[in-house]
């Protein structure tokens, strides 16, 4: 499952027209990125402002020829992009990106409001602006069409639906917008993830990119361009992996297979990897969180644990330890992991989950290399948009856009 430097086959039906090529916007360590090449398209440039993410990007997808750029895109003008590709591109179908959204999570309106100098309103929040940067790339370039994703929680921000305020706003740069809340597990990942999927047309063109499809689009490519008939759990997603110990360090490690046959989302993980484990490491607890660990049942959050093992107040915290279910998907992995994996305690072993079994539940395939510290890998992986999402995403414009 390697990216080639040959330009990817499509997988369904017929090529896509002479105009296929994309600019991503908020790039990170290219899950989306690789998505939209699997699906076939020209990446004509990918952007974003984090060095360790880029690198990563740089290691990982070398075959598309556009280019990678590091830039502030609060600050970076879309003019100077342009001089960049040599003027506007022909064969440009569309602006695609997920602009950061910290503050418009559930964790960063909390932590917004728990700060003394915080603007008073999330609406006025900078890091909740950098989608009108997005709109703003759209609005000078003006592509047939644009994709954008974003977490849920802009559906309710001070009792306003901010969904619908980008709704009006690409209608006012001649746009037709549509959004979506969708999850990630409906496209095999591993893990129950919501997020909000804005598409939109420019006026007048002929292509409909109604999102109220995608869920049975989704359904479709899990089990026909995957093989997956059903959700991913995380026993299937990461089964297979050796036993490591607490604090784990030893990178890379051969791959020892588990007894048994791997199941079809393991298999297709493994596909390019070269009998090689990365990435297989983890963070180091004191005694008490490994006991602590030991006594928690699948599913149990740290409210649940015994007086001894707590360090913090049960009602604040509630959930600050949580360990997952085997036979059902992940919740959420957020970028919070480069702090602390607290959230994410392995369902069979006493330590928290390790850089690879992360980039596994987001799925990222196994041959996928991950560029800095252990804290730059966790937020890398938490950040991105989870590659088999992305590609079945690509999928659908591409079937909306063979007659353009």
């Amino acid at each position: 499952m390697s990216v080639s430097r040959a330009r990817p086959r499509t997988v369904r039906g017929s090529a896509l027209s002479p105009r296929d090529g994309i600019i991503e916007l908020f790039c990170g360590a290219g899950g989306f990125t690789w998505g939209w090449q699997r699906a076939g398209f020209r990446v004509l440039a990918a952007i974003d402002n984090d060095a360790p993410s880029l690198r990563t990007h740089e290691l990982n997808l070398p075959s598309h020829e556009g280019l990678l750029l590091n830039r502030d895109l609060a600050r970076f003008e879309p003019e100077a992009l342009n001089s960049q590709l040599g003027g506007r591109p022909r064969n440009l179908l569309a602006i695609v990106g997920g602009p950061p959204c910290q503050g418009w999570s559930k964790v960063g309106r909390g932590k917004i409001r728990s700060l003394p100098t915080a603007a008073s309103s999330l609406l006025n929040d900078p890091r909740n602006r950098l989608y009108k940067r997005f709109l703003h790339y759209v609005a000078f370039f003006r592509p047939p069409l644009c994709v954008m994703e974003n977490v849920p929680g802009m559906l309710s921000i001070e009792k306003r639906n901010v969904a619908d305020l980008i709704v009006r706003n690409f209608a006012d740069i001649g746009y037709d917008c549509t959004y979506r809340l969708i999850d990630a597990a409906w496209f095999g990942v591993p893990q129950h993830r919501k997020r909000i999927l804005f598409t939109a047309r420019r006026k007048k063109t002929l292509v409909n990119l109604d999102t109220v499809a995608l869920e049975k689009f989704a359904d479709g490519f899990r089990r026909t361009t995957l093989g997956l008939d059903q959700v991913t759990t995380v026993r299937q997603a990461i089964g297979d992996l050796p036993a490591i110990q607490n604090g784990a360090e030893e990178d890379p490690r051969p791959y020892v297979r588990a007894s048994g046959r791997a199941s079809s989302y393991v298999r297709f993980m493994r596909a390019s990897s070269n009998g090689t484990l990365t990435d297989h490491v983890c963070r180091a607890y004191n005694d008490q969180d490994v006991r602590a660990f030991k006594t928690m049942r699948e599913g149990m959050k740290y409210r649940d644990l015994a007086e001894a093992f707590k360090r913090y107040r049960d009602d604040v915290f509630p959930d600050k330890y949580r360990r997952l279910f085997w036979n059902q998907p992940a919740w959420t992995v957020t970028a919070h992991l480069s702090k602390d994996c607290y959230t994410h305690i392995h369902p069979g072993q006493p330590r928290t989950i390790s850089v690879r079994e992360a980039a596994r539940l987001q799925s990222f395939p196994d041959d996928y290399r991950f560029f800095g510290n252990i804290g730059d890998r966790f937020r890398q992986i938490g950040n991105a948009v989870p590659p088999l999402m992305g590609w079945g995403i690509a999928e659908f414009i591409k079937v909306r856009t063979r007659q353009l």
